[in-house]
């Protein structure tokens, strides 16, 4: 997959395109599914797919104070969407010019001029341009009047709901990461930086690993049964995310228990994911109450552990 920052560099010699809109934040089932249609329409057509979406979020640039935290780094983002086999992958800068265009400029000025479609497949639910105008009808008329094809991918889910990154956003914050993998298709994960701790772990007898992460939407604080991936190896653990009350409190952490390793792990990263919540944050009463409860953790994370397999993208990504 070849990544573009704007259109302008888009190579002329690709041609039509068959394309798709959108966020995509969290690369959930449902734009999985979006994806395969669209590379099965262009492998149809014998032309490139071309995924288009945009930077910063929308919110983000319109109303920062009401915008979502996102599910996934810009770089976790473009790895997910490389791996449902897309030609394409253009990043729109999110500018205010881009915001006050209207649905007919986008479709005659993007669509039509810059990207030369073939076809074009959305969700049921998308909308676009000023005031959010444009919506599935509306390109289904401009495909009929322009000449091109407008497939509408209708609604994806389980438990008679479609998948969706407001549901998945509301199931990270509250811990159900056990139950947030029937719509992402995988463990929700993030990698971060091991950096400096206070050693209170170590002295606990549990040393752990203190992670920087540039990940916006964090579980709910709390202690997690995870899988570990650093370089090549795995390995179980425990993370806990929280503030620390037993000690004061203070600045939130990431701070993870890797099981049967010894080493230093400081600069280096890891990316870890949650299998499921074993309790919430709570304050103990000295060092030693904490330190039976971290041993109960990871007993309990053991017999959670010994039947997970790590989910990878290239796994539940690949073309049907």
């Amino acid at each position: 997959m070849q990544i573009l920052n704007s259109l302008a560099e888009l190579p002329e010699a690709i041609g039509s395109c068959a394309v798709t809109l959108g966020n995509f934040d969290g690369v959930h089932l449902g734009h999985r599914e979006l994806f395969r249609q669209l590379v099965k329409t262009a492998r149809q057509l014998n032309c490139p797919s071309v995924v288009y979406t945009f930077d910063p979020h929308p919110l983000k640039f319109l109303v920062p104070d009401r915008a979502p935290l996102l599910l996934n780094t810009p770089a976790e983002k473009q790895r997910l969407i490389a791996a449902s086999h897309v030609d394409y992958l253009i990043k729109t800068p999110f500018t205010a010019d881009f915001a006050a265009m209207t649905p007919e400029q986008f479709v005659e000025d993007i669509l039509l001029a810059k990207l030369r479609i073939k076809a074009l497949v959305v969700g049921y639910d998308y909308a676009f341009g000023k005031g959010r105008r444009g919506n599935a009808e509306f390109l289904k008329a401009c495909g009929e009047k322009q000449g091109f094809a407008v497939e509408v991918l209708q609604p994806v889910g389980g438990d008679g709901l479609p998948y969706s990154s407001t549901r998945i956003r509301t199931m990270v914050a509250a811990g159900d990461m056990a139950g947030v993998v029937r719509l992402l298709g995988r463990q929700y994960n993030l990698e971060g930086l091991v950096v400096p701790g206070d050693q209170r772990g170590r002295e606990l007898g549990f040393p752990t690993a203190n992670l920087e992460t540039e990940k916006e939407l964090l579980p709910a604080s709390g202690v997690y049964a995870v899988k570990v991936r650093h370089g090549s190896q795995e390995y179980g653990g425990v993370v806990n995310l929280g503030n620390r009350p037993t000690f004061g409190g203070g600045s939130s952490t990431i701070e993870v228990h890797l099981l049967d390793f010894s080493g230093q792990l400081y600069d280096q990263n890891l990316r870890i994911y949650f299998v499921e919540r074993l309790r919430g944050e709570q304050k103990f009463s000295n060092g030693e109450e904490l330190a039976k409860a971290i041993s109960s953790d990871v007993l309990s994370a053991r017999q959670i552990l010994q039947s997970t397999q790590i989910i990878q993208y290239r796994e539940y990504l690949s073309l049907k």
